[in-house]
């Protein structure tokens, strides 16, 4: 990725310098734009696998998607899942899939307090609970195995920032 500007001590190849140097900023903000939104797509293939992966009773509907802002130099990505049972999806409901109660199989769930059992009446420490739907039904659940789509995404993510960064900013 060097840039090399050659130039003499004349009026005329100092500003052609300078007029390079700013189309090579102006290359760098716009390779900058694509580094983060290439990172940020690199998860959604994983989040979507990973919800559909999911074993249980919850609702994998969801929307992925990438929201790309630019201020200045400064460029940021923000990848957004959206879905009514999603936290269930990433940490676990139950102990049918997951690990025992009061734990969790997810790196960040004893963290960030989404243990297994913990949620609502606690039920989720036994293999099964009855819950009523919407439609007033009583539903048997097992609850939903922790797949943890969000969390491998950040994962996958940062396993691929060289290799993203070579192919958007060039070098070996």
């Amino acid at each position: 990725m060097p840039k090399t500007i050659k130039m003499n001590l004349s009026a005329g190849s100092i500003q052609n310098a300078v007029k390079e140097l700013q189309r090579y900023k102006q290359s760098l903000i716009s390779k900058n734009d694509l580094f983060v939104q290439r990172l940020a797509e690199v998860g959604i293939p994983v989040i979507n696998a990973n919800i559909a992966a999911a074993q249980g009773d919850s609702d994998k509907n969801h929307n992925t998607y990438i929201k790309l802002n630019s201020f200045g130099s400064y460029s940021r990505a923000v990848l957004v899942v959206e879905g009514a049972d999603l936290l269930m999806i990433e940490f676990g409901a139950g102990i049918h899939y997951n690990t025992p109660a009061g734990t969790s199989p997810h790196p960040k769930g004893q963290e960030l307090g989404y243990t297994i059992g913990s949620y609502g009446k606690g039920h989720g420490a036994e293999d099964y609970w009855y819950y009523q739907a919407e439609t007033g039904e009583s539903v048997r659940s097992y609850g939903t195995e922790s797949t943890m789509p969000v969390y491998k995404a950040s994962v996958e993510i940062r396993q691929k920032i060289r290799e993203i960064a070579k192919e958007v900013f060039g070098g070996g």
